[in-house]
């Protein structure tokens, strides 16, 4: 089954139900999940998605999110999840990769877990590793 990993992003429209001016952001990543417990994709986990999760949620003073999150994982199958854990090797192969650490350390653990598709609204900002990982917006799934 082909591997996917959405971006901390796609996590927080769906928990917030975000919008745009003309659409909701949180439906296209419900689809995304939804394809998922379909089993179209295996969807990866990192403990570096987690942890920024942990501080979207202390920094907006929204800690019900990181449970959101908890019971959110709670509902796929053990088939359908890859969590997967950041090592030093990681960090060090983001850092020189790109300036732009955080978002390089997501790369490198989706081209580690071999995820075929990164997951973000953002797509901009991860233009620089199109090289690495084909980078699409969740309503492109």
């Amino acid at each position: 089954m082909d591997r996917i990993y959405c971006d901390t992003c796609i996590y927080i429209d769906l928990f917030e139900g975000r919008k745009d001016r003309f659409r909701d952001l949180g439906d296209f990543a419900l689809r995304v999940f939804n394809l998922v417990k379909d089993n179209k994709y295996m969807l990866v986990v990192s403990d570096w998605i987690l942890d920024e999760i942990r501080k979207y949620a202390n920094e907006n003073k929204k800690p019900a999110i990181i449970g959101i999150m908890a019971d959110f994982l709670r509902q796929f199958e053990k088939q359908q999840i890859l969590q997967i854990e950041r090592t030093k090797g990681d960090e060090q192969e983001a850092r020189k990769l790109s300036q732009n650490y955080p978002d390089a350390l997501h790369v490198v653990l989706a081209k580690k877990s071999n995820a075929i598709y990164f997951v973000t609204r953002n797509v901009q900002d991860f233009a620089e590793f199109r090289s690495f990982i084909e980078v699409v917006f969740p309503e492109s799934l």
